[in-house]
């Protein structure tokens, strides 16, 4: 009897054993992915073995591809799944906090320049995955290309598509990438690795008993050591460099054909004389050095076409002396509501009936004794008869020896009906234009707040496009020029040139249509976990350097109310201006906290960095102003501009302190300020 009852109470403690059911991604390492003996390994397995372990509960661990995964999940046939927190996910799974960072690599040509911080994606054609877990990264770190981006259905196709020139680059999981990348010729992965994504575990909604049992547990993990030590086994092990695989196999190629060559050459030498032979590869090489040249020329025509022609805003050049219109873009035609033909080659009077005689006197006037002219208010009247309400912009320069004047016309029919301030400032300019005679360029001292924000709009694009442009439709003469007398090493020269000037007026362009998009977008109001959100700033833009010493506290942030994304791009500004200017500081500090002033809540980042000097600070908020040479700090000129744009847009503001070699502090509010 006694034996009876003992087996009675074994078999009962073996049915009140617990399973906890798992899937993951059979391909996902070092996270999870089967390996040779078709068995999992990987830092979910451990750690799902030491949460079992505080469970007291076995882990049954299936691994499949991704998508039966989520099927199986969905169907309830596993109780837990780690995936990237998204929109659309929460309908049917409810997750714990984040417990680790996937990372992402950049995939791009063999030889070029790869970015080290998330500014840097600025004019990129980029490759990503057409994920929501990417599409929603993208919208929140990379707001400016995230419409743009070229989306694939998988890794591979991602990196053909930079082998085949479709793309600069691509931007993928360091886990589908890396195994990829030593397979494809031409390619290697950049060394900064981002962790745009937060991993987290999930269970089927209702499940909540089990949600505050795994999550009491990862907490324990975390606070006595185990987690942290999992993830320096698995995921901040220093990865076999793919670059040195490529180089090594690029290496063993080029020997092999050194080999070969050796041969041929040891044969030619022998039926043929030196001399001819030394003749024959002078030709070869200055062929194919020309035909580089002439492929070269053609793309930077491409460019140029792409650049000038092609460009959104209406742009044309005219011959100061004569007055005929030397260039024009088609975004000048469709404004106008006519074709090239009648702009290109003919006198700029011939437009009178477009913008009026008097109007096109008073720029004259101002172009011959300014050589500038800085947002001239002008009522165009298209083909159609219909008018645009039009800012103009021009400036008087030098190309290849002629005195020529390079103009841009916004039309900004759409932007005064939109916003009021604006509008005021473009009536304060016609008032102004008016009254003086000739047109005054620079703003007075005083000027009224709408009436400055209107010349700063057609500022950056009037004075900052027009140095890369220029530089571009000069050098193409100039490659031209050397191609034609066969002068290719300087033709080549010339082309790295453009397509430098090209990339940059490119970036320029592509960072003030994001400037212009935050006036736009419609108020959002949601409430916003600052801490959480300027730590995971943060990780993402340390990753530009993660063995670079800094010290960095976070104090507690009170939560606030605004828009997600729009906030995210605030911190990682701030954040990012603190980590540049202080690099050179071997006792970096930033700290960040808030207080409250007034009816306000206001958010502060203080560094030790460089500083600046404050006599400068006027045009601290403008596009593409800069207190530091880009030679010290690289940028693109457009962060601060961003912040105030985003801060003002929720009714709040910012400002900044600093002292030179002291550093900077950087205060910001989203709350309406009191008028």
């Amino acid at each position: 009897m006694a034996l009876a009852l003992l087996v009675l109470a074994a078999l009962a403690g073996a049915a009140e054993a617990r399973t906890l059911r798992y899937g993951g991604d059979e391909a996902f390492a070092p996270f999870e992915s089967l390996n040779a003996e078709g068995q999992p390994e990987g830092f979910h397995v451990d750690l799902l073995q030491a949460i079992g372990e505080e469970l007291g509960a076995e882990v049954d661990i299936a691994l499949q591809p991704w998508p039966a995964t989520v099927e199986a999940f969905r169907a309830g046939r596993v109780d837990l799944i780690a995936m990237v927190d998204t929109t659309s996910r929460r309908a049917y799974a409810r997750f714990l906090k984040g417990h680790a960072a996937p990372t992402h690599s950049v995939y791009l040509p063999a030889g070029a320049v790869a970015p080290r911080a998330l500014q840097d994606f600025q004019g990129v054609r980029l490759a990503v995955l057409d994920t929501e877990p990417m599409r929603e990264s993208l919208a929140r770190w990379l707001s400016g290309i995230s419409e743009s981006a070229l989306r694939q259905p998988n890794a591979r196709a991602a990196l053909l598509a930079v082998q085949r020139g479709e793309a600069d680059m691509a931007l993928l999981p360091s886990s589908y990438g890396d195994p990829l990348i030593t397979q494809m010729d031409g390619l290697a992965a950049g060394g900064t690795r981002f962790g745009l994504q937060t991993y987290a575990f999930a269970v089927k909604p209702g499940n909540d008993a089990l949600r505050a049992e795994l999550q009491a547990v990862l907490d324990r993990l975390e606070a006595d050591g185990r987690l942290p030590a999992l993830r320096a086994r698995w995921l901040d092990a220093e990865p076999v460099s793919l670059q040195r695989q490529a180089i090594e196999r690029n290496l063993r190629e080029q020997q092999r054909w050194t080999w070969a060559l050796a041969v041929g050459v040891a044969v030619l030498l022998i039926g043929s004389a030196l001399a001819l032979s030394r003749r024959n590869l002078v030709v070869v090489r200055e062929r194919a050095r020309r035909q580089k040249a002439e492929r070269s020329l053609h793309q930077v025509q491409e460019l140029l076409d792409r650049t000038f022609h092609r460009n959104p805003e209406p742009m044309f050049v005219v011959d100061h002396a004569t007055g005929v219109v030397r260039d024009a873009n088609e975004a000048v035609a469709t404004l106008l509501g006519v074709g090239l033909d009648t702009l290109v080659g003919r006198p700029l009077r011939a437009l009178d009936h477009h913008v009026g005689l008097d109007a096109l006197k008073r720029m004259a006037r101002a172009i011959d004794i300014h050589g500038l002219i800085d947002g001239l208010p002008v009522a165009l009247t298209r083909a159609d008869a219909t008018q645009r309400a039009c800012l103009v912009s021009a400036e008087r320069l030098q190309l290849a020896g002629v005195t020529v004047v390079l103009c841009i016309v916004r039309d900004v029919s759409e932007r005064l009906a939109q916003d009021a301030v604006f509008r005021l400032g473009y009536e304060q300019l016609c008032e102004e234009t008016q009254q003086a005679e000739p047109v005054t360029v620079p703003p007075a001292e005083g000027t009224a707040p709408a009436d400055e924000r209107l010349r700063e709009f057609t500022r950056a694009v009037a004075h900052d496009l027009r140095a890369p442009l220029l530089a571009i439709q000069g050098f193409v003469g100039l490659l031209r020029e050397r191609l034609q007398l066969g002068h290719t090493a300087e033709a080549l020269e010339y082309s790295e040139q453009v397509d430098k000037a090209t990339r940059r007026m490119n970036a320029m362009i592509e960072a003030l249509c994001s400037l212009a998009q935050i006036d736009q977008r419609a108020p959002v109001r949601l409430p916003i976990d600052m801490r959480a959100l300027a730590e995971d700033t943060w990780r993402i833009v340390r990753a530009a350097d993660p063995q670079r010493a800094i010290d960095v506290r976070f104090d507690a942030l009170p939560e606030a109310q605004g828009d997600p994304d729009l906030v995210a791009q605030v911190w990682q500004n701030l954040l990012h201006n603190a980590w540049k200017y202080s690099a050179r500081n071997p006792d970096a500090r930033v700290r960040v906290d808030s207080f409250v002033e007034g009816a306000c809540t206001w958010y502060r980042i203080t560094d030790n960095g460089a500083g600046f000097d404050m006599a400068h600070a006027r045009g601290l908020f403008q596009p593409f102003r800069r207190m530091h040479p880009k030679s010290q700090f690289e940028g693109s000129g457009i962060g601060l501009s961003m912040v105030q744009r985003i801060v003002r847009h929720h009714g709040g503001d910012v400002r900044l302190r600093s002292q030179l070699g002291v550093g900077t502090v950087a205060e910001f509010t989203l709350d309406p300020l009191p008028r």
